[in-house]
Order: structure tokens, then sequence, then C-alpha cells
């Protein structure tokens, strides 16, 4: 009974994030970028599942609406973020350290 207890709250909790992190990004594009991109985001959200437009603007409405510090609104606007970094920083220093060879065709190798 407790983990289905924990399970709801946690359910629960994700849910109100994502709506109140929606809100602020339709009133975030609202006030920054004016109400034709503020429906244009929801509706790209609601019709489409892309999502990128709230996110930037939860970042606006945090920074500019709540005051909020830059890197603690891209937290909220952005949570994953966060997690992908490491690996991203990662494959580009294995790039650079590991470049892939150059491969030529067959008529054209240097004797």
């Amino acid at each position: 009974m407790p983990r289905m207890l924990l399970a709801t709250a946690a359910l629960t909790g994700l849910a109100a994030f994502r709506i109140g992190r929606f809100a602020l990004g339709a009133m975030g594009l609202w006030v920054d970028l004016g109400p034709v991109w503020a429906v244009a985001g929801v509706a790209a959200l609601v019709l489409f599942g892309f999502s990128i437009p709230i996110r930037i603007g939860a970042f606006l409405g945090a920074v500019s609406l709540l005051g909020w510090p830059w890197l603690v609104a891209l937290i909220v606007a952005a949570p994953r973020l966060w997690l992908m970094l490491p690996g991203l920083i990662s494959t580009q220093l294995a790039r650079w350290r590991h470049p892939r060879p150059l491969w030529r065709g067959v008529g054209t190798a240097k004797p």
C-alpha cells in the first residue's frame, strides 16, 4: 500500500509540475512575444506534442514574470538538459580525441 501511495504522490507531483510549466510557458510567450506566439505555442503542444515553444516560454516567463535567475529558469524549463549534458560533452571529447578516418575512393588513393 505505501508503494502505491508513493507512486500516486509522485505522478501527481509530476502532473502538477508539467501543468504549471505549461501555464508559465503560455504566460511567458504571451507577455514577451505576444498573443499570436502564445496561441501558436499552445497549439503546437496540444495538437502536435511539440513542446519547444512552451519550454522557451517557460524560460522567458520565469525570468521576466517571476524574476528568477536564468540558470534556475533553465532548470525549470528544460530539466532533462542537465541529464543529457554529460553524454554530449563526453561524445564531443571522444570525437576530438579519436577523429574519424578519412576514407578515399578506389581511384583517388595516393601512390
